[in-house]
């Protein structure tokens, strides 16, 4: 945590048409999609960001700070049988990295899958070494389940991919 800056405040509320200009730009800049899935790795246009809010997304809410837009954090594939989904988290806005808001933002999360969903266990991933996912996941307790070894490339090499879950029980007990 950067302890300079306190955590800005957010909320999570529904996606709106107009978050899909911002997003692209934010799909466009290499510093926010070095460590996302391959997908993202090539030019990302409108008309796939559109799809991407349109498509069964199931939970998928825009983070906003101070009335703005600054990315999004959901809850996907579901699998309601089991109790599970998964987590993801884009903060497009580079000025608030480093103030522990993407740590906030999953603790505000699991509390909406744990509490108000029902969900007894919430699945992640991270490529290495991104320490801003590592520290977010760490911090909120979730327990490494393994490697993916050499997954994606990125930067020149094959980098791994490390799989992570909360139980509810984990997190009713923190």
């Amino acid at each position: 945590m950067n302890s300079e800056h306190p955590s800005p405040d957010f909320i999570l509320r529904p996606t709106r048409l107009e978050d899909i200009e911002p997003y692209t730009l934010f799909l466009s800049n290499p510093e926010v999609t070095i460590w996302l899935d391959d997908f993202f790795q090539k030019p990302i246009t409108r008309v796939q960001v559109e799809g991407l809010f349109h498509q069964d997304s199931w939970c998928r809410w825009a983070i906003e700070c101070e009335n703005k837009f600054v990315g999004l954090t959901a809850l996907t594939d579901p699998d309601l049988s089991r109790g599970i989904a998964r987590f993801f988290i884009v903060i497009g806005e580079t000025s608030l990295w480093g103030q522990n808001l993407g740590t906030n933002i999953l603790r505000e999360v699991l509390k909406l899958g744990f509490n108000s969903m029902g969900l007894r266990k919430i699945n992640s991933d991270y490529l290495e070494p991104n320490i801003a996912s590592e520290k977010i996941h760490e911090q909120n307790g979730f327990k490494i389940e393994g490697t993916l070894r050499k997954d994606c490339w990125r930067q020149g090499k094959w980098v791994n991919r490390k799989l992570l879950s909360l139980l509810r029980e984990e997190y009713n007990a923190s």
